[in-house]
């Protein structure tokens, strides 16, 4: 793996188009570590003891190239105003996609 975010340009020659994606290689890691974390809910309380930090209250645990999804979908995740960025981040946690991205439990 040489790049967090992999971008891909891909030519159709028989319709003249350029498409671009992006990839996040560490994506499938994250998500199946979250699903390991969800099956074992005491994961998080004992890894902040392994390392004498306090870890507070872990969710979850977003793939960045999801949340730049997301805010194109329309999650203000990003807002200024921390109760929006709150309710629309609760919102995200809720659907499909999100809800792979949690440590936690259901939300």
């Amino acid at each position: 793996m040489d790049s967090v975010i992999k971008s891909e340009f891909h030519y159709q020659e028989h319709t003249n188009t350029i498409t671009h994606k992006t990839s996040q290689p560490t994506e499938k890691i994250i998500l199946e570590r979250n699903a390991e974390l969800r099956k074992n809910p005491g994961a998080i309380h004992d890894l902040g003891a392994q390392s004498g930090e306090s870890f507070g209250r872990m969710v979850a645990s977003i793939p960045f190239i999801m949340f730049e999804k997301a805010l194109r979908d329309g999650y203000m995740l990003n807002s200024p105003d921390s109760q929006i960025a709150g309710q629309e981040m609760n919102r995200f946690l809720k659907s499909t996609e999100g809800k792979m991205c949690l440590v936690q439990g259901s939300h």
